[in-house]
């Protein structure tokens, strides 16, 4: 039997065609938070420009990480359950107005997302956040998930069922 593997050109390809990321962290007193974001990617990293007046950012500036995920839009997808998915481990971190991030991102998020970035850019609550892959996976039906560092798809590993932990409720 031979062991899957990836096209990490598709893994890309999939990964450019998306302007938001669903974002989901945590607070400080563990509870999960789900949310979404426009994003750029640049440097090996997702960028999103997010207000304070929003939980996700206090819990990204508190806990310094987060989880993000592009999924396959249900229509698209030949199964429910089956959905083509990158799911990525993120470090976060905030860089200040007068960083030189602000000064160069800028131009690229009015580029891709127009004159609403003119708008955002003049308000004092929003801020920009670094969302560095640290790991994730490529999933892409029953027994087709795969782990990479990063943003590394072309090293990315088949996960069988040897590197699955169950967990059992006692």
């Amino acid at each position: 039997m031979t062991t899957p593997t990836i096209d990490p050109d598709i893994c890309r390809k999939f990964l450019h065609g998306f302007a938001s990321l669903l974002l989901a962290s945590t607070d400080d007193a563990g509870a999960p938070e789900i949310s979404y974001s426009p994003f750029i990617l640049s440097h090996e990293a997702f960028f999103i420009l997010v207000s304070e007046l929003s939980g996700h950012t206090a819990n990204l500036r508190h806990q310094q990480q987060a989880s993000v995920m592009f999924i396959e839009n249900e229509s698209d997808a030949s199964n429910i359950y089956t959905r083509r998915r990158l799911i990525i481990q993120c470090g976060a971190r905030e860089h200040s107005r007068t960083h030189t991030r602000w000064a160069s991102l800028l131009p690229l998020f009015r580029e891709r997302f127009g004159e609403t970035i003119s708008v955002i850019e003049t308000l004092a609550d929003f801020v920009l956040m670094e969302l560095q892959p640290v790991n994730g996976r490529w999933i892409t039906g029953f027994g087709q998930a795969f782990s990479f560092d990063q943003l590394d798809f072309v090293n990315a590993h088949h996960i069988g069922p040897n590197q699955i932990k169950r967990q059992r409720k006692p």
